[in-house]
């Protein structure tokens, strides 16, 4: 469910961008689109890419860790899901998967994002060519976005029946997801003007779809096409109902508790499978494990988003040549959020590790050979 969410938002926040910049800027907008995506997502996911495959190397066999290093050089190229197809990967089990499986999803969203800005342009160049107006540009706009969209979903339901795993993992399979989101954000002028009582009410009733979802969709349903279209639908009327303001009545959605964890969530996606994985290769599962796996994927992802992902996003060039001229004067002058995502991720990484060491299972004596004598070979032999 979680993954579908993710598909859907980001169909929809890439092409509202896409939409606000390509009119104004032309072709140019492309090359600056291509270079935020890639600052928003590689160095990241590349860290965390090295990070597993050098923990995979200390914590798994040979042969295991080499598959890591395979599949490594797929997710870092964003064909992991294909890869992962091909293999028929299990995504409902942690034994003996893959650390970099979570890259699937990434894969997908970039291989759209990559060919999603030239068709986006190609239709703004036919409407500035022809003069046509916002409401003829956006009609365009729907009835293409929701042509893709609806083959994918049709492809989708049949794949779904006759191979699930390639259905699971398709980019075709699951573009229609991002079509959800990406035609949702043509009309955003429209829902913008959604009356405020509405609002709560949409809000909510997405909330209540993706509870359902959570309840209602297992191992045994036809995934993505039907049940998919369960959470799709909710996270579409979670997303309108905060076009243009939020929604009034939605303690649960606007807590700073939510809304930090929201901030943090790319970082947050990216370790959390690597940390479910190679902790599993260590500890059995109990509380100690499950204590160990929230503390440190939370303490890793607060360091990631604070030290590496913001950093990376936001700076400019002469923004890191005065960083570099003012290294000794930043090194001791950080700003005081930074400290304090700094102790916190300590703190929950610490948290983890005493995890780790606490539990019972580190500490039960192994048993000790019983001898009876010697064997012919001259060597003490167990007694059976």
């Amino acid at each position: 469910m979680g993954i579908d969410i993710f598909l859907v938002v980001a169909g929809f926040f890439a092409t509202r961008t896409l939409l606000t910049t390509a009119a104004a800027d032309g072709s140019g907008f492309l090359l600056r689109f291509y270079a935020e995506r890639a600052r928003r997502i590689i160095p990241a996911a590349s860290l965390v890419l090295i990070g597993t495959l050098a923990a995979s190397e200390l914590l798994f066999p040979d042969a295991r860790a080499d598959q890591v290093g395979i599949d490594a050089a797929f997710a870092f190229l964003f064909l992991a899901n294909w890869h992962f197809a091909d293999q028929a990967a299990n995504a409902s089990a942690a034994t003996d998967l893959s650390p970099l499986l979570h890259y699937w999803p990434l894969s997908i969203e970039e291989q759209f994002l990559f060919f999603w800005p030239l068709i986006i342009l190609a239709i703004t160049v036919i409407a500035v060519r022809w003069q046509w107006r916002e409401e003829r540009f956006t009609v365009a706009m729907a009835i293409v976005i929701g042509g893709v969209t609806a083959a994918s979903l049709v492809w989708a339901f049949h794949l779904s029946s006759v191979s699930p795993t390639w259905a699971y993992f398709g980019t075709f399979t699951r573009l229609w997801e991002l079509g959800a989101g990406a035609l949702l954000a043509t009309p955003v002028g429209v829902l913008s003007r959604t009356p405020d009582w509405l609002r709560p009410l949409l809000s909510w009733i997405g909330v209540g779809a993706l509870a359902a979802s959570a309840s209602l969709i297992g191992d045994a349903t036809a995934f993505p096409a039907p049940w998919a279209l369960l959470p799709v639908a909710g996270t579409l009327l979670v997303i309108a109902a905060g076009v243009g303001r939020e929604p009034a009545f939605q303690p649960l959605l606007r807590n700073r508790a939510l809304t930090y964890v929201g901030n943090i969530s790319y970082s947050l996606y990216l370790v959390h499978w690597p940390v479910i994985v190679l902790l599993a290769a260590v500890m059995s599962a109990s509380v100690y494990y499950d204590a160990a796996v929230l503390a440190l994927a939370f303490g890793l992802a607060i360091a990631l988003h604070h030290f590496v992902d913001t950093p990376v996003r936001y700076a400019s060039v002469a923004a890191v040549r005065q960083a570099r001229r003012d290294f000794k004067h930043r090194l001791f002058h950080v700003e005081f959020a930074t400290k304090v995502a700094g102790v916190a991720a300590l703190l929950l990484i610490t948290a983890s590790l005493v995890a780790y060491a606490a539990r019972p299972d580190a500490y039960k004596a192994a048993p000790q050979p019983v001898c009876c004598g010697p064997t012919h070979a001259g060597t003490p032999s167990p007694q059976r």
